[in-house]
């Protein structure tokens, strides 16, 4: 900045570490050692022209905020922040003229993780958005620091009386680029006004969506009409109350755990299929990953006097019911069968139940597993490894027509009926026709781009 001509008076630095104090400090500029976040000074509200920064990544679970949570919920709470990154962002636009200018580089999180809704909707309602620029992935690598950057440019722009200014401005958004040079002339550069990012489920800050696909989220009901997600249960103790069901891959592996321990008292439980039958047994869904349409279920449940009282179980879940279950972690969005008799797990695996007579259990396995609707779940309303029960029932939905609906119900029903006979049946050929059928209904109704069939061909199917 100094050799850019800009004069050393006007430049303030902070840092919680002193030790650079002497050194800026020999340049002729304001330093303050002082822990940023929590040194809320009234003269510097509304003080600064410009800030930038390359704030700390630091998560709820650093001894930083555990050590600081009180005070930090106190100052931040109303912006939910879960990263010290997001609430130097706030902190920072707190500080900045009106008009004034931040530039930061992030983590990308905040994008579209439902965590940061609020603090997306405090940028929307204070900030003119002018640029969201995704870094190279690997620009902190040397750093050994594991995240995906983004640099976004914001213009502080607050009150009631400049929201048509807010959401009629034209952002520049640039995808990934694959090295710094690319910041000055990108592959790719799109132009999109402010108010479509109020168009997508939490306020979602999108880099790479087609106009089209926003259409859908606009005008379509959401899944949570017709279906209906809810939290599973909690044991405590799994190695006391959940077994493996004998003949399962999971019986397999505590069989060989159990070899290996001397202690009985520390053995894996591992029951028959008879056993089940005596009511002191119940089928338990736990696990995640990408399984879709059909798994063995591998895991029972205790169920007697002595167990049940130390569940946290939720009330007013209807367990037992036929319905589906997805993988609340695992990489794509995987849905699969779940019979009668089922409880389920707190987080890897949610149980949902079909609420509308229109749809049926079959028609939204393949409608969930297709690759068009992996797109929306995880290449838009979650990209992380996880997954909640309020994504999915904000997915968009048009419901059938009696033909595509039948066609899909059909090709699910044979290739759940191989799964049973061959766990390892490769039903590749009738996913390929579910994603083409699925992509069909929806393209005739929003005339999709073709760029965004090679898309879901090349990042989000499964063949």
């Amino acid at each position: 900045m100094l050799k850019s001509g800009i004069n050393s008076n006007q430049i303030f630095a902070f840092d919680i570490n002193s030790e650079y104090k002497e050194e800026i400090e020999n340049l002729g500029v304001a330093f303050t050692t002082c822990d940023t976040l929590l040194s809320i000074k009234p003269k510097f509200y509304n003080f600064f022209d410009y800030i930038v920064g390359n704030p700390p990544y630091l998560n709820k679970s650093s001894s930083y905020i555990r050590k600081n949570r009180k005070q930090l919920k106190k100052i931040y709470g109303k912006i939910n922040a879960h990263e010290t990154y997001s609430m130097f962002i706030v902190n920072s636009i707190w500080r900045l003229k009106e008009g004034g200018k931040l530039g930061f580089i992030t983590s990308d999180s905040f994008l579209t993780l439902s965590t940061h809704r609020k603090l997306r909707n405090f940028l929307l309602g204070n900030c003119i958005i002018n640029e969201i620029l995704l870094a190279p992935k690997d620009l902190f690598s040397k750093q050994n620091v594991n995240t995906n950057p983004a640099i976004i440019i914001l213009t502080k722009c607050t009150g009631d009386n400049n929201k048509f200014r807010r959401d009629n401005n034209q952002m520049k958004i640039i995808p990934r680029v694959r090295n710094e040079k690319d910041y000055w002339k990108p592959e790719k550069l799109y132009q999109i006004k402010q108010i479509k990012y109020k168009s997508l489920p939490f306020n979602i800050f999108f880099t790479s969506i087609e106009e089209h696909v926003i259409k859908l989220f606009e005008v379509a009901p959401k899944l949570k009409s017709y279906i209906k997600g809810y939290i599973g249960m909690h044991t405590h103790n799994n190695k006391k109350y959940i077994a493996a069901i004998k003949g399962t891959e999971l019986s397999d592996i505590f069989r060989k755990r159990n070899s290996n321990i001397p202690d009985s008292n520390k053995h894996y439980l591992i029951i028959s299929k008879n056993e089940m039958q005596n009511g002191n047994w119940k089928l338990y869904l736990k696990r995640g990953g990408n399984d879709q349409y059909y798994r063995p279920i591998m895991e029972a449940l205790k169920w007697d006097d002595e167990a049940i009282p130390i569940y946290d179980i939720p009330k007013n879940v209807p367990f037992e019911n036929e319905g589906i279950v997805i993988s609340g972690v695992s990489s794509r969005l995987a849905a699969r069968y779940m019979p009668e008799g089922c409880y389920w797990d707190s987080n890897k695996a949610i149980g949902f139940l079909i609420q509308n007579d229109k749809l049926s259990i079959n028609y939204v396995l393949g409608l969930l597993n297709s690759s068009f609707y992996n797109y929306l779940a995880k290449g838009i309303i979650n990209n992380t490894n996880s997954i909640q029960i309020t994504g999915i029932h904000e997915l968009p939905i048009i419901l059938p027509d009696l033909i595509t609906k039948e066609r899909v119900e059909a090709l699910v029903r044979k290739l759940i009926l191989n799964l049973k006979r061959e766990i390892k049946y490769d039903f590749s050929n009738e996913q390929k026709e579910i994603d083409q059928i699925i992509y069909d209904f929806y393209d005739k109704q929003f005339n999709f781009p073709k760029e965004l069939k090679h898309k879901l061909n090349e990042k989000y199917s499964i063949y």
